[in-house]
């Protein structure tokens, strides 16, 4: 049960609430609060779901891991989202295990709700149905793009799309390891830092220890023929 400031402010970050109608009691007494730490596993690929995840604040990253131990980070969850996967887990036909991993990328708070009690209020109230086809929607479309990009983009230049954003187009560094860029592009970490070190050599990043900063009065243009045969893993 959440105390009346958690749920206030869950009622502010997820507006459907309004619409519980007579389920709003039982609904909110269901909910359990949680304080999440950065780098904590919140849920475990390949573990039976037991918990639908409302985000309250902070960052969510959902990734999948490869046998050989590489990963991809598919989508992240922020304030006012759910994770679309575990409800598609916990709706399908018999046990459906979790299919990728997520964990805290910063102090984050969420609000759980345990499996049954979200089932007997999925099928009974339109609002909460809304919510999650439009939260899968949209991660849909997030996945649909990232899938694209793997396919048909170089890896260098999803590897300076994510400097572009990461740093606001230059505006502050990126403070990252090689590693952590190679999970969330889905390729190796010496990948990585061998494009990194051409990026280096053409004056588009100056490179330290866990600190990248992006020079964005060089085009992206000057980049675009690096190395054409880097490949996406």
């Amino acid at each position: 049960m959440l105390d009346p400031k958690t749920k206030k402010k869950f009622e502010k970050v997820f507006p459907f609430t309004k619409e519980l109608g007579k389920h709003y009691d039982y609904f909110m007494d269901s909910l359990i609060y949680n304080q999440i730490e950065a780098d904590t596993i919140l849920l475990d690929e390949y573990k039976k779901c037991s918990n639908v995840v409302f985000v309250l604040s902070g960052l969510i990253r959902v990734y999948k891991l490869s046998e050989e131990g590489k990963e991809i980070t598919l989508y992240r969850m922020g304030r006012g989202e759910t994770c679309v996967l575990t409800v598609s887990c916990i709706l399908g036909v018999g046990d459906v295990v979790f299919p990728v991993a997520a964990s805290a990328e910063q102090y984050s708070e969420v609000v759980l709700m345990p499996v049954e009690a979200f089932k007997s209020f999925f099928f009974e109230i339109p609002a909460l149905q809304k919510f999650y086809f439009t939260a899968m929607a949209a991660k849909f479309y997030s996945v649909l793009n990232l899938v694209g990009n793997i396919t048909f983009k170089k890896t260098s230049d999803r590897l300076l799309d994510l400097l572009i954003t990461k740093t606001a187009n230059g505006t502050y560094p990126l403070y990252s390891t090689h590693e952590a860029i190679a999970s969330e592009l889905g390729t190796a970490r010496e990948v990585v830092s061998r494009l990194l070190k051409e990026m280096e050599g053409k004056g588009l990043v100056t490179l330290s220890r866990g600190k990248i900063v992006y020079h964005s009065k060089l085009k992206k243009l000057s980049f675009g023929s690096v190395n054409k045969k880097d490949t996406a893993l």
